[in-house]
């Protein structure tokens, strides 16, 4: 049987996408928001695109950068 608690612990929790006017495109996942912010600071840095990160616990879209 499957620890759905370690399960959730150690499965990426947020999502990167790359938006482009009124769609989203995603590009990876993230195990926590800190990582996925330091991520998409690279991405924008890299790219100059704008990205935004999904988070699965809160349904919402919880960082836009830049």
């Amino acid at each position: 049987m499957v620890d759905v608690t370690l399960l959730l612990m150690t499965s990426p929790q947020n999502d990167i996408f790359e938006q482009k006017e009124a769609e989203l495109i995603w590009v990876e996942a993230a195990r926590d928001l800190v990582s996925a912010r330091k991520r998409i600071e690279e991405l924008a840095a890299q790219h100059g695109k704008q990205y935004v990160v999904y988070d699965h616990r809160t349904k919402r879209i919880v960082v836009t950068w830049p």
